[in-house]
């Protein structure tokens, strides 16, 4: 039995390595249903327009309530700092009411951003 040579093996390999496995085709196809069953829902939805406006008030009301959660949390970081203030030395107020507001200042500007 003859031997390969080395450099013509590893040349194979490398070329075998390089083409596409059976995963990433099957994922195309995962890709292409997804797009074929999104047409066929917007086509669904675009021809009746009482669904359509269905949606349009369930993602309004989804959202109102997306603000409602915010500013609900808010009200309690603000309750929760007061509270944490209220109880602290007197010495030790100042700093902690500047960590308070640097830490809730992070907060806030994390919560704005996931809302844009």
């Amino acid at each position: 039995m003859e031997m390969i040579d080395p450099k013509i093996d590893n040349k194979l390999k490398g070329f075998m390595a390089t083409l596409p496995s059976e995963e990433i085709f099957f994922e195309a196809i995962r890709e292409l249903m997804k797009d074929i069953i999104k047409e066929f829902l917007k086509k669904r939805i675009n021809s009746d327009p009482e669904l359509k406006d269905m949606i349009v008030d369930s993602l309004k009301e989804f959202i109102e309530a997306k603000m409602k959660e915010y500013d609900s949390m808010a009200k309690m970081a603000k309750i929760t700092a007061r509270i944490g203030i209220s109880a602290a030395p007197e010495v030790l107020k100042e700093e902690a009411l500047s960590d308070v507001m640097s830490t809730f200042q992070k907060e806030i500007e994390e919560i704005i951003r996931k809302t844009l």
